[in-house]
Parts: C-alpha cells; sequence; structure tokens
C-alpha cells in the first residue's frame, strides 16, 4: 500500500508562530502550503515552505478570506493525501464557525466557536475563573460610563485597562490612577467603537513574573503541557516575550488543565499567568490559539504544530512529555520594536542618534544595501546605554547563547520578514503592535455551502 502524503495549510505567514510552525512541520516532511495577506512575510520565504498563497485580510474580509481558504484546501486534497488546515493566528475564531464547510475536505482540529467566544473574552473568562474558583486578579468590566465614573476612585491602583477582545498587547495599558484610567478608558472606547456591553475591562495589577502555559487538549483530555518565562518582553511589562526560557511549572500547568478540562477544550491554547515565586499563581488570561513564543516551545522539545497534525488526522495522539532541552529563544523583530521603545522614551534625544535615523531614511528610500549596517555603527557610537538604552543593552548581553526565532543558517531567506517592521517605522516614525498585528474579532461569520 503507498504511504498517504501529508499536507498542511498554515495561514498568517508573517509571523514567526508561522514560521516556527513550518520549519517544525516541513522537517517531519509534511508538505507546507503557507498563506498571508502581506507579500513580505517570513513563513513564505522557508526552504520548508512547498506552497504560497495570499489572500483577503480575514478581519476586514471574513468571508473573502474562506473562500480562499476553500479554494486552496480543494486544490490541495485528493485521495491518499492527509489535508490538515491550521489557522495560526486569530483567523481560527473564523475556521472554527465555519468547520463544515472543509468537511471531507481538509481535517481540522480546533475548538467550538461558543468556547472560543467564551475563552477569548477577558470579561467572560473572568466571571467564568470566578465560578470555577480559579484564582484571577480583580477584574471589573463596568456596563456604563456613568458606573466606571463613579466607582473607579475606589480602585485599587496599578491597574490594567484592556480590550475585552484583543492580542498582542493591543488596546492595553498599565495606568497608575484614577486620571489615568478614566483618560484610557475614554479613549479605548472612540478608538476601538465600543458599544455599552463592550467596554473594556478593569484588572488589578498584581506582583510577580509573566509566565505562559501552553496546552494541547483532545476533547477535554490534556495530552501534552509545557511553560517558558518571558525575561524580556515588548511592551515593557506587558507585552509580547522578546527573550523566553522554558520552564518547571506545573503548579501552572495544573490550574490551566483544570480551566481547559472544565471547557472541554480540544486543540492547542496558551495560558497567562502571573507569579511571583511564593504564593499561588493568578491567571490572567487564555490565548484560544498558537501563541506568539511558539518557537520556544518547539525549540524545547515540544513540537505543538506536529502534534496538533496528528490529533487532526487520527483522531487521537499519546499523552506527550518530551525531554525537555533548556533554551532561550530571542525574537529579532520584537528587540527591534524594544529599542525603538527605548529611544523614544529617552528623556533627552541626543543629536546624533537622531542624525543617524536621518540618515537611514535617506539611504533606505534610495536602496542603500548598506544603509542598516551603516544605521547601526552610527548608533552604537551616539547610545549611552547606561543612562539611555538600558533596555538595548539588556538584550544585547542576555540573548547571548540563544535561539534566533527568524534567522536560521539552514534556512536564512526569512529574515527578509525583518523588512516590514524597519519598514513602517521609516514610513510612520514611529512603530506599535497595532500597526504590525491585525486581530479578527471573534464573531460567527458564517459562508454558506455552496460558495
Amino acid at each position: 500500500m503507498a504511504q498517504r502524503k501529508r499536507k498542511c495549510i498554515v495561514t498568517y505567514a508573517s509571523s514567526w508562530s508561522a514560521l516556527a510552525a513550518a520549519r517544525s512541520l516541513g522537517a517531519d516532511g509534511i508538505e507546507v502550503i503557507i498563506g498571508d495577506s502581506n507579500i513580505m512575510a517570513p513563513g513564505s520565504f522557508s526552504k520548508y515552505t512547498k506552497h504560497t498563497f495570499l489572500y483577503h485580510d480575514p478581519d476586514k474580509h471574513p468571508k473573502k478570506y474562506l473562500e480562499k481558504l476553500l479554494k486552496v484546501a480543494k486544490k490541495h486534497a485528493g485521495e491518499n493525501i492527509d489535508l490538515v488546515l491550521m489557522p495560526l493566528h486569530t483567523d481560527c475564531f473564523i475556521v472554527a464557525a465555519n468547520k463544515n464547510l472543509f468537511k471531507g475536505i481538509a481535517k481540522i482540529a480546533l475548538p467550538s466557536f461558543e468556547q472560543i467566544k467564551l475563552a477569548g473574552n477577558k470579561a467572560l473568562l473572568a466571571k467564568f475563573c470566578d465560578e470555577h474558583n480559579i484564582l484571577i486578579p480583580k477584574t471589573w468590566q463596568p456596563d456604563t460610563l456613568e458606573e466606571f465614573e463613579s466607582k473607579i476612585d475606589d480602585f485599587k491602583f496599578p491597574a490594567f485597562i484592556k480590550l475585552q477582545e484583543s492580542n498582542a498587547s493591543i488596546g492595553l495599558k498599565r495606568v497608575k490612577n484614577p486620571k489615568e484610567a478614566r483618560e484610557f478608558f475614554k479613549f479605548s472606547i472612540k478608538d476601538s467603537k465600543l458599544d455599552e456591553g463592550e467596554y473594556p475591562i478593569i484588572q488589578e495589577a498584581v506582583a510577580g513574573d509573566d509566565f505562559c502555559s501552553t496546552f494541547l487538549f483532545n476533547h477535554g483530555k490534556k495530552k501534552a503541557s509545557m511553560t517558558y518565562h518571558n525575561i524580556l518582553d515588548y511592551p515593557r511589562n506587558s507585552g509580547m516575550g522578546v527573550l523566553r526560557e522554558n520552564v518547571d511549572a506545573s503548579k501552572m500547568e495544573e490550574i490551566g488543565a483544570n480551566l481547559l478540562h472544565l471547557l472541554n477544550w480540544h486543540g492547542v491554547a496558551e495560558i497567562d499567568f502571573r507569579w511571583d515565586g511564593k504564593n499561588k499563581p493568578y491567571l490572567i488570561e487564555i490565548n484560544p490559539r498558537f501563541w506568539g513564543g511558539l518557537g520556544q516551545s518547539i525549540a524545547a522539545g515540544w513540537s505543538y504544530p506536529n502534534m496538533l497534525f496528528q490529533l487532526a488526522v487520527d483522531g487521537d495522539i499519546d499523552f506527550i512529555t518530551p525531554e525537555a532541552n533548556d533554551v532561550k529563544t530571542f525574537n529579532p523583530c520584537l528587540a527591534f520594536m524594544l529599542m525603538i521603545q527605548e529611544f523614544h522614551e529617552a528623556k533627552h534625544p541626543i543629536d546624533d542618534i537622531e542624525a543617524a535615523f536621518h540618515a537611514l531614511k535617506i539611504h533606505f528610500k534610495a536602496h542603500h544595501i548598506h544603509a542598516l549596517e551603516k544605521f547601526i555603527k552610527q548608533f552604537s557610537k551616539a547610545v549611552n546605554p547606561i543612562d539611555r538604552f538600558k533596555a538595548v543593552e539588556e538584550v544585547i548581553h542576555a540573548k547571548h547563547g540563544s535561539i534566533n526565532e527568524m534567522f536560521n543558517w539552514k534556512d536564512p531567506l526569512p529574515v527578509l520578514g525583518l523588512l516590514y517592521p524597519i519598514a513602517v517605522f521609516l514610513k510612520h516614525g514611529r512603530i506599535s503592535s497595532k500597526m504590525l498585528f491585525s486581530g479578527s474579532k471573534i464573531e460567527k461569520v458564517e459562508l454558506k455551502e455552496n460558495n
């Protein structure tokens, strides 16, 4: 009997998690078909990617996005082929609501849309955790502006204001007092065009470091779990991991597994915790999808894309506890953004640094190949790391011995994806998570099967 061919359609190729997935799947002999709405996507340049395609932004054009996915799936499906559809970002919400479209064409291992809606909404999740005695920081979701104005002075600060549904630290801000809370709360409502009932939550800031516990579940049964720690993050103290390391965190994984069991979860998920090293960890939120630190998980020995592929194809998978590799991973894209943040937050910008950025803009527009190299040299001469760029110095020293998530000598071309955040900065003079990361709302967009 001929061996069945294995194929996997991966989305959101512009993310480093998709690049990690493509490398992991491709190294296992699985044919990777990768798509994105951005042509400058790192995953598209990988040698492990056999086919690429472009789709409409799933946030702005969900139906056209689904139509394209369905077309690509039909093209690569066939007899004696195990084809899996693996959405890597918030587009999994749309796919989960339309799994029936791919029946008999591609296999999918995703939770239900209703499960995603509960887990991915911070207000609903906080209520669920309270009902099941799962420790979370004090959380409040005001129903009206009047309620917010009348009670905000009594809330404990510092605190975080968060959009109910967001990712990549978009719509998140740490506030130190009622005045800052009022300003950002009203800004969030206006900026995101929120109606009553959709207003941001306010969550008490708790002491400790950020930990990310990752899981694979088969209809409520845990099949794998591991945890990593963000040594550095962007934005500072509230964002995505710049430098990460895997850790032994059985208590967190036990709490997370209990929650996912209660939700009867199916597929992958990542749960954020805050822990001071002494007391019980606080559960912060769930990413009901693949996570930004997927490369750390894979480097540590947990090849979640491959495990999810097997779960989708076979319907089950043995419980997996790999032999852990104690590794650190370093994200150059986020490090660049952290450097920009530190530059803009310097109280007394140095003229030489401003000149370096000005020269970079001119040379970049003129397509000078060595523009970035010249900029780095000029920048390093001008910077006083002790007074102004401590975070940059910390990144440089802390990443020693870590694995670069993008650059790999065996697969070097995806590093071209770094041109995108640089281009965004040169165009706008600033950079933020919102400029780089899109996120589909958790809405039930459905496409008729006859389309």
